[in-house]
């Protein structure tokens, strides 16, 4: 039995710093592998190191935690690119801005967005209408995602077993959503706007993107952790609570 919980554990903290390291490789090759890895073996070791006291509230906190990372990371730039008269687009999920001079520490911009009116209509000009439409299910994908995270929160809290149950398959559904929504932008941001269809647009390396992967790491460990379980505080997680000395007394 303690073999198989080492085993369990050693997988657990494998596939967070793989996935840690896949994220900041895709963001910042090298160095980002390494950073993230070690961001990815640092969440699941502080996620046990809560666990210890309470499996609910570490599963709570964490997901809470990406719900927030999801919130922020909604409306900051995902990808940019440089155009030739030394100006810069920044794309987000939620919108264009283009920074007409970006080496000096105020420049002034030219902003659309497509869910709410902005008044530059021209940014935002639409070039492939297939593309366009995937790139605007972006933001509603994010929104799920963060939804299904502060649920997995709420259930994690929960005196019910069955809603506790829920926990890990909200998180990975959460997880799921943002990342569908990475995808999406990835793939169709460049195609979907014809003021950048014709640059090297790059996606990754931005503090969106970084509390982007923060959140899938986040709902990662509570997916890969099992339930939240109602053991006392100090019980390890997943131990029942009879062997801590709170089993019901026994009809003689």
């Amino acid at each position: 039995m303690k073999a198989r919980m080492k085993l369990t554990g050693s997988w657990q903290l494998v596939a967070s710093m793989l996935a840690g390291a896949a994220l900041g490789w895709w963001m910042f090759h090298y160095r980002g592998a390494a950073l993230f890895a070690g961001i990815g073996l640092a969440t699941v070791l502080a996620f046990r190191a809560f666990s210890h006291f309470s499996h609910r509230f570490a599963a709570a906190l964490a997901l809470a935690g990406a719900a927030l990372a999801l919130h922020a990371s909604a409306t900051l730039g995902w990808g940019g690119t440089d155009v030739p008269d030394g100006s810069r687009f920044k794309a987000s999920p939620v919108g264009l801005s283009h920074v007409l001079t970006p080496d000096r520490p105020e420049s002034r911009t030219v902003d659309c967005g497509w869910y709410r009116a902005s008044g530059y209509p021209a940014p935002c000009e639409i070039g492939d209408p297939g593309a366009f439409a995937r790139l605007r299910a972006v933001y509603p994908l994010l929104l799920v995602a963060a939804l299904l995270s502060l649920g997995g929160a709420a259930f994690a809290m929960s005196r019910a077993q069955r809603a506790r149950m829920m926990v890990p398959a909200l998180a990975g559904a959460g997880g799921l959503a943002a990342f569908a929504g990475l995808a999406l932008f990835a793939a169709s941001v460049r195609p979907a706007l014809a003021a950048i269809a014709e640059l090297p647009v790059g996606v990754g390396g931005t503090l969106g993107t970084m509390e982007l992967a923060l959140a899938l790491l986040l709902s990662l460990t509570v997916a890969t952790h099992g339930a939240p379980s109602a053991a006392p505080a100090g019980a390890p997680a997943g131990v029942p609570a009879s062997r801590h000395g709170t089993a019901p007394a026994r009809l003689s």
